[in-house]
């Protein structure tokens, strides 16, 4: 049981891994208020993934 929570967790961290390089390659092309939207969503997105993990007491 242990061994597919750290198999989980490495995919977890690879895949923000790659959705990290994509954006920072994308972010390039961006304005400045795309930069800051961009980051905006980014932050969002983390704060509704903490509260969803939060929930689930994890």
């Amino acid at each position: 049981m242990k061994l597919e929570f750290i198999l989980f967790g490495f995919g977890i961290l690879f895949c923000l891994g790659g959705i990290g390089y994509l954006a920072a390659e994308y972010v390039k092309y961006l304005s400045e208020v795309g930069r800051l939207v961009s980051l905006l969503l980014v932050v969002a997105m983390f704060a509704f993934l903490g509260r969803y993990f939060e929930g689930l007491r994890w």
